[in-house]
């Protein structure tokens, strides 16, 4: 069953009417989902430095969803004036300190966790939240 299949949450009260890109995260879709992200994001302007970061971004953010968020989730795109936000959200179990998540470092020898790290370094602006059903994280770069 694809994350299209059983992924219902809509996108969050600050994404536009107009979304670009709408697609299911899960791990068969990784390749899919950096196509779909590279394509819309050069048709909405984004230069190829940009979209450098916005690849490891969504693919940050999709591997999250895959490891921790339930298994899948969606990944939205739009463009909001000069900046392109990238929406993901899942239906896990949710976290607590999501608006903290990803502030701090994580040790060199820790096995994974650097994932929100990367993702609030390669971004412009980040926000986390999380309602105990699941993690919506916007990510929003600069075009």
């Amino acid at each position: 069953m694809s994350a299209d299949d059983h992924f219902h949450r809509s996108p969050a009260s600050g994404s536009p009417a107009q979304v670009n890109l709408d697609i299911g995260v899960d791990a068969s879709s990784l390749y899919t989902l950096r196509a779909a992200v590279s394509a819309h994001a050069s048709e909405l302007g984004m230069g190829d430095r940009q979209l450098d970061k916005l690849l490891v971004v969504a693919t940050e953010l999709a591997t999250n969803v895959i490891r921790y968020g339930g298994s899948a989730g969606r990944l939205r795109l739009w463009r909001s004036g000069d900046m392109l936000a990238c929406q993901v959200d899942d239906d896990g179990p949710g976290m607590t300190g999501a608006d903290q998540a990803g502030m701090q470092p994580v040790a060199l020898g820790a096995v994974g966790g650097r994932g929100l790290w990367i993702v609030r370094q390669l971004c412009d602006q980040v926000t986390i939240t999380s309602d105990g059903h699941g993690v919506t994280v916007i990510a929003m770069i600069a075009i």
